[in-house]
């Protein structure tokens, strides 16, 4: 009988090759299983994760993704898609974000993607290890930093007059809306959401009354977000 899950690392993190046929909550259990034997030899590293072999919806890879944080110590930054060339950016992309922000100063984790029209409200800056869906909204008086995609609304600054440097930075930027303090920005024409990964990672930042972008890139951090 062939394995229903298969586990093997990759450059940037961990690939599961999931049964097409099995049904979902045995591939549930058997990722439980090979999660807890081998969590010792995954220790508690942080890794982007890639599924493939069979489609999983949000709500099943947020399932996945909750079983690897409850059965071992990896920490689940994202889930990627297997072309390498997409993996390569996307880590690069948030190495950078972590190299340049510590949340604990000043700051949060909030470890989940935002779904069903959920309002979310941060007395500080904070870090989504997730999506912000369509129909979602985001207030922080801080700065937001989304590693996933930002497809809902996110407010960062509001209320705060006294921080320089208050941004959005998106893996996947493209809102319905984003404001930052009082400068909006709603995009003419609304994204497609089934499109996916071919977006580079943006930074969001207010100049003048309007807001504008730049794609992500270690220059841009340590020009615009040195801490």
């Amino acid at each position: 009988m062939s394995e229903i899950v298969i586990v093997k690392s990759f450059k940037n993190g961990i690939r599961l090759i999931l049964s097409p046929d099995a049904d979902f909550s045995d591939i549930c259990s058997e990722i439980g299983r090979k999660f807890a034997e081998g969590s010792h030899f995954f220790g508690d590293a942080t890794v982007a994760l890639s599924i493939i072999g069979r489609y999983l919806t949000p709500e099943e890879e947020q399932i996945v993704v909750d079983l690897i944080g409850a059965n071992c110590q990896l920490n689940v930054l994202c889930i990627v898609d297997d072309e390498e060339e997409n993996n390569a950016r996307y880590i690069k992309a948030i190495r950078q974000i972590e190299s340049k922000y510590n949340p604990g100063e000043g700051g949060r984790f909030y470890k989940a993607s935002v779904t069903d029209g959920q309002t979310l409200f941060f007395d500080d800056s904070v870090v989504i290890i997730g999506d912000v869906n369509p129909g979602c909204y985001i207030e922080s008086k801080g700065s937001v930093i989304v590693l996933g995609g930002l497809y809902g609304t996110v407010h960062a600054g509001m209320g705060n007059e006294t921080d320089e440097d208050i941004f959005v930075i998106a893996l996947e930027m493209s809102p319905e809306d984003l404001l930052i303090r009082q400068s909006e920005y709603i995009p003419e024409v609304k994204p497609k959401w089934g499109i996916k990964h071919k977006i580079l990672p943006k930074i969001a930042r207010e100049s003048g009354t309007g807001i504008v972008f730049e794609n992500l890139s270690r220059s841009a951090l340590e020009t615009n977000y040195a801490y």
